[in-house]
This record gives structure tokens, sequence and C-alpha cells, in this order.
């Protein structure tokens, strides 16, 4: 038996924002041949919409290791110490970077990353009201920072953006003392963002707890992903598959590599590796 995790946004879906009949098929396959599925994910557990869900895992992480379910039930919760979660929202403040608080079942988000997702989506959308309708029914997710209870919201993440990324950089040495900073963007991109999450508390181990809770090994392990935040993963599972066009960072450390989603690529994939049949 094989335990497989997938992340979700450029892994199992891509730029069409859907999953492939054929992805969602070979996972579907994986799971009748007696292997494990699981989604492990940067996204809150409130994030992860049902169409997603529908497509049948065994259990999810998300929040980046975060949290842990299994067959419905959590088996694992963590939350960022509070006294530490402060000082980044002051550093955040004082730096004019945008930032979203991620909790259990709530988005906080600051004026300025609200203000950056405005000016992306009249960009993004002018031409596209497909995009429109998804980014309509995202900022619908977020409630505004004024709402955040430090003393009743825990908080799980921080998601975070800046278009000034002297700024943004001048925090890490502060952020990076206490969190794993993670940084997405591109250095030709006008903008920098990423995440902070706990030091003990990745996607790798969350792999680990999910194995643990199984008493299986890491021997067993596969691990589909495509950006920086997957790093820890690709790194410690067995066979870690890598987007063809992630980093090379990323790329350096991977097992083999998957085309495009929108390609079928996680079909593609599975089938290479001998987990399903050819189709």
């Amino acid at each position: 038996m094989k335990y497989v995790f997938f992340d979700i946004d450029g892994t199992i879906r891509g730029k069409s924002r859907e999953i492939t009949k054929r992805n969602r098929e070979a996972i579907c396959k994986l799971r009748e041949n007696g292997h494990k599925a699981f989604l492990c994910t940067g996204r809150a557990p409130v994030s992860i919409t049902q169409d997603i869900l529908d497509v049948g895992f065994d259990g999810v992480i998300s929040a980046a290791g975060s949290f842990i379910q299994i067959d419905g039930k959590y088996i694992y919760e963590n939350f960022l110490d509070s006294k530490r979660l402060q000082q980044a929202i002051v550093l955040f403040s004082n730096a004019q970077v945008g930032f979203t608080l991620e909790t259990k079942d709530e988005l906080f988000q600051s004026g300025y990353a609200r203000e950056y997702m405005e000016r992306r989506q009249i960009k993004d959308t002018q031409a596209n009201p497909e995009l429109a309708r998804f980014f309509e029914k995202r900022n619908q997710a977020f409630k505004p920072i004024t709402e955040y209870n430090p003393g009743k919201d825990k908080v799980t993440k921080i998601v975070f953006i800046a278009y000034d990324k002297y700024a943004l950089l001048d925090t890490v040495p502060h952020l990076s003392k206490d969190f794993n900073v993670v940084l997405f963007s591109n250095p030709e991109d006008d903008f920098i963002n990423g995440e902070i999450i706990s030091k003990n508390c990745t996607k790798a181990d969350a792999i680990e707890r999910v194995i643990d809770y199984y008493h299986a090994s890491m021997e067993d392990t596969i691990a589909f992903g495509d950006s920086m935040n997957d790093y820890q993963m690709i790194e410690k599972v067995n066979k870690g598959i890598v987007f063809e066009g992630a980093k090379e960072k990323l790329l350096d450390i991977s097992y083999d590599t998957f085309i495009d989603p929108d390609q079928d690529g996680i079909a593609l994939s599975l089938e290479k590796l001998g987990l399903i049949k050819k189709g």
C-alpha cells in the first residue's frame, strides 16, 4: 500500500481552476487499487471547496500541516503562539504589508491585503467574466481584520503580500526566529508574497504524523507538489513528484516531474508510477 499526498493549486488543478475528469478518475482508481490518497494543502480548512473534496480522499492535511483530518475526524490541530503572532502583526502593519490571518473556520484580511486584491481583481478580470466570479466568491469568504478577536480566534497561518519587497524582506530576520517564512513570488514580479507557518508544523511534519497514525513506513510515501511551500514535503517523502515548471530548487530534490494538471498530469504520473493502469 502506498500513501499518496496531493497539493491542490498547481498540482491536482491548473490555471483552469478545475480538476480534469481524467485526474479525478485517476485518484479514484488509486484508492480502488488499495492505496491511500490525501490532500496536503496550504489552504485553510474553510478554503477547501466541496468540488475538491468530492474527488474522494482518505484524509486532508490543511493550513500547511496545522490540521490533519482522517476519515472526517481531526487527529491533529496546531495554532500559532499568540504572543509571537501579535509581534508578526505589528511588524507587517508597520511595514505596510498586507496579510490574512487564517483560522480553522475564518479568514481575516487586513486593509492592505484587501487593497491589493481589489486592484488585482480589476486588472485580471476585465476580459474574463469567469475569473471575475471567482474573485467575487473568494472576496466573500474574507472578514475584515477589525473582526479578528485575539482572545477567541486561534490562528494557524499568516499569508502576506507587499508591493515594497524591501519592506517585507526587512521583517524576515525577525520572523524567521519563530516561523518558517516561505516566499512564492518570482524575482520579476512587481510584488512579493508568501506565508509564515510554525517551525514544527510543515506539510512534512503532518505527513509523518499521518504515517505514524497508520503505523506505516515513510518508504511507502509519495507526494505531488508545485511550489516552495511543498519543499519540505517533497524532501521528506520517498518519492517527491514535482510540476515540471516548478522552481529549480524544488526540481533539484524531486524524484520525477509531472506535466500541466490541465493536461492530465496527475493521471499520467500515477500511471507511470504503476499505481493505476494506463487509460
